[in-house]
């Protein structure tokens, strides 16, 4: 069985080596936190520097990623803390202040990726949102751009899982949802954050919950492929950042908040994507993740772009749920009501006076649930002598009052419809029609059918009648086609007089149906007269 290797070179290195002995590269995160800050201190501008002529004093270094570095500033005109971020490509150099680009990119290639810089500046100075940092002010000083931003007090994500471990599944569910309703107005804008990570998730003191960093955000166009600049954070980078041309969507930046969150819940970083496919397991989620971020999370880190949830709606909907599986207890059933009230009955009074006290009713009420016997009724003292009242009704047993018959409601009054009125053009047509047939007949059909002629007068009242019914019906007809037959005869009259006019075939078709539209607006119009 081989020995532990390094994860840059893959040369053997012994147990308790802490740097590789061929590259040189860390081997304990002691050591690589420790190289890394040395590198960033040797990069980053010192204490005290001023930026945007005096208006920023910067002090602290606070973090550095693969686009850039983020200082600790004060906004001495305003007199705030502020986080300024300097655009400072992974690679490049600086020459006292002045940022000397990487080798593998050309001037041009520099200057476009400063231009985007400033320009998803501009897009995220736009936001007002709490789950997004808040953009104050940018500009272009020491070859380079800057991005200043709100101070956040707090730590990042990462920060408090290697200070506390792995988040509670409640905090983690949490945080799930409030980064996934800030992708969604990202990605609303057209953006892509690219790097979503446990670095650039920030925890409020406040309990925000902050997506920063936004130094690596592109625009993307939706089922398109495009060149990027490949960025890859290994563990948190889906398959196709690996590539310079690939299919970006708001997926990619799902892969990565999954990613985000398996780490959060089990304190320890996934595998990188490239590994995943080749077979190395992902370390399984704890036993208490509640059932929604569970399914969330594995969908969520899917290598295939088409099963993962493709907009951060989806994966919303897929982190709806209850935190846990609470047991239901199922609820006594109500206990019927006895069938005899719970006091001791009382005996019907007697239907007049009687100079000694009634005895009991025969009738016993329902037997009570205690087998006691029912004591017997005192004797009830007889009235002074005033008019006898009327004897109450012997208890009858316990009935619910019946509800009222409703009282029928009127039937509403039977108003007659108006009649429906014809058109106007359509009777001027039909009558047109009609005028047009009854003058057709006269001339015509005493020629065509010489047995009217020879009627005479009736013959010619005939031929009218005749001729006025064949109007008649040819008006309702042309009415009828009227929705077809007016802009077809438009738009074909239009493309002959186009096509006569020498015009292009594009312009040709496209006043045809111009000429077909309007006459359908022509016709409604007359339909409404």
């Amino acid at each position: 069985m081989s020995g532990p290797t390094c994860p840059v070179c893959g040369s053997p290195v012994g147990a308790a080596d802490t740097v590789c002995r061929t590259c040189g590269a860390p081997l304990t995160p002691a050591a690589a936190s420790a190289a890394a800050k040395a590198v960033t201190a040797a990069l980053a501008l010192p204490a005290g520097c001023t930026l945007a002529g005096g208006q920023y004093v910067l002090s602290r270094v606070l973090g550095r990623g693969g686009f850039g570095i983020t200082y600790d500033a004060q906004d001495v005109r305003l007199g705030l803390r502020v986080a300024v971020k300097e655009l400072f490509v992974d690679g490049s150099q600086r020459r006292v202040a002045t940022v000397v680009p990487p080798g593998n990119l050309s001037p041009a290639e520099f200057q476009e990726t400063k231009k985007r810089f400033l320009d998803e500046a501009k897009v995220l100075a736009r936001f007002n949102d709490p789950g997004i940092v808040r953009v104050l002010n940018y500009f272009e000083e020491n070859g380079t751009a800057y991005l200043v931003m709100e101070f956040l007090e707090g730590m990042t994500l990462g920060g408090a899982i290697e200070k506390n471990g792995p988040l509670p599944p409640a905090v983690a569910l949490e945080v799930a949802r409030s980064l996934t309703r800030t992708l969604e107005l990202v990605h609303g804008a057209g953006l892509l954050h690219r790097d979503i990570k446990p670095d650039n998730v920030f925890l409020h003191k406040s309990g925000r919950i902050v997506l920063i960093d936004f130094g690596s955000v592109r625009a993307y166009a939706p089922g398109q492929t495009v060149s990027h600049t490949r960025l890859v954070t290994p563990g948190y980078a889906p398959l196709e950042q690996y590539g310079n041309s690939a299919r970006y969507g708001p997926y990619t930046d799902i892969y990565s908040l999954g990613a985000t969150l398996h780490h959060a819940l089990t304190g320890q970083m996934p595998p990188a994507a490239t590994d995943l496919m080749l077979g190395t397991p992902l370390p399984a989620l704890p036993p208490g993740t509640p059932t929604p971020l569970r399914r969330a999370i594995e969908k969520s880190m899917a290598l295939r772009v088409e099963d993962r949830p493709q907009t951060a709606r989806a994966l919303e909907e897929l982190l709806v749920g209850p935190l846990q599986a609470t047991p239901v207890t199922p609820r006594p059933a109500p206990t019927p009501a006895p069938p005899a009230p719970r006091p001791p009955p009382t005996p019907a009074p007697t239907p007049a006076p009687q100079p000694r006290p009634a005895p009991a009713p025969t009738t016993r009420p329902p037997p009570q649930p205690t087998p006691a016997p029912q004591p017997r009724p005192q004797p009830t003292p007889t009235p002074a002598p005033v008019a006898p009242k009327p004897a109450p009704a012997p208890v009858a047993p316990v009935t619910l009052p019946q509800k009222p018959a409703p009282v029928p409601q009127p039937a509403p009054p039977n108003i007659p419809m108006p009649p429906r009125r014809t058109p106007l053009p359509r009777t001027l047509l039909v009558a047109l029609c009609v005028g047009l047939g009854g003058v057709t007949g006269l001339a015509q059909l005493p020629a065509l059918l010489p047995a009217i002629g020879q009627l005479g007068t009736a013959g010619l009242a005939v031929a009218g009648v005749i001729g006025a019914a064949a109007g008649f019906a040819a008006g309702q007809l042309a009415w009828l086609a009227l929705p077809v037959a007016l802009p077809l005869g438009a738009a074909g009259l239009t493309v002959l007089y186009a096509q006569g006019a020498s015009l292009h075939w594009p312009t040709v078709a496209a006043l045809g149906v111009i000429a077909a539209v309007l006459s359908i607006f022509v016709l409604r119009l007359v339909r409404r007269i």
